[in-house]
């Protein structure tokens, strides 16, 4: 199956349809965490689908580079690596699959944010906290967010943003649904609108991507089975995930 344009051809678009402020809070609640459970000063962390590295950024950026929190970035797609290369000069990157990878270095935490969406089976859960449990030193920590919940997941939500981008106003709408809730995936469907300010032509683009959408409590089995011990994850208001936190036994 082809990868979602997103993050190939259209991954020009990423920083525009969610700037790296728009991560700020989040990253300041896992850098509390961070703190909370190992204590102060640097912890060095391997984020797992790191996407254009909007998370990332904000936990590399306190204290300075080289300073609190040394960063290391995942991600299939070397386009949305670059992004974050430019956002975190020096940042270290792999196009790998999470499912997969083996670096043979150890770190204090393991994040998989939203890209965690994308894994579709439970076979698939269990591959990467497997990939996150071989990377993580005894008791340190690992953060996973998924957008949905089973329990959580709001059929036919939409959303809709837009920007100017050079020469192009960019108006995009996202819609999810659940064609089948027997199942375990829903379909995101983002659709651009792409306006040339200069010949007013518009360009419309779809893009259907296809997520995991599972259980509270095949999230919390998974990552136990996978030698974590569950601890709960204070709530943060208008927050855009669940978030598990998992401590390697």
């Amino acid at each position: 199956m082809d990868p979602p344009r997103l993050y190939t051809d259209l991954a020009w678009l990423w920083p525009h349809l969610s700037p790296p402020d728009h991560y700020t809070a989040e990253a300041a609640h896992l850098d509390a965490l961070l703190t909370q459970h190992l204590g102060p000063g640097p912890q060095r962390i391997l984020e797992l689908g790191a996407g254009g590295g909007h998370t990332l950024v904000h936990l590399d950026a306190r204290g300075g580079r080289g300073g609190r929190h040394p960063t290391v970035a995942v991600d299939l797609s070397p386009p949305m690596l670059a992004h974050a290369s430019e956002l975190i000069p020096g940042l270290t990157t792999h196009a790998a699959d999470m499912r997969t990878l083996r670096l043979n270095e150890t770190f204090d935490a393991v994040l998989i944010h939203d890209a965690v969406d994308y894994l579709l089976t439970e076979d698939d859960l269990s591959q990467t906290f497997a990939t996150a449990h071989a990377h993580l030193r005894p008791g340190g920590l690992l953060f996973v967010a998924p957008t949905y919940l089973k329990e959580t997941f709001e059929d036919n939500e939409v959303a809709d943003d837009g920007t100017t981008v050079d020469d192009n106003q960019l108006t995009y709408f996202t819609y999810v649904h659940d064609p089948d809730p027997s199942d375990c995936t829903f379909e995101m469907i983002l659709l651009y609108l792409i306006r040339n300010l200069n010949t007013r032509a518009v360009e419309v683009i779809e893009d259907r991507h296809t997520l995991g959408l599972f259980p509270c409590e095949t999230w919390t089995s998974l990552m136990e089975q996978a030698g974590f011990e569950i601890h709960p994850a204070p709530p943060t208001k208008d927050a855009a995930w669940e978030l598990f936190v998992g401590r390697r036994r």
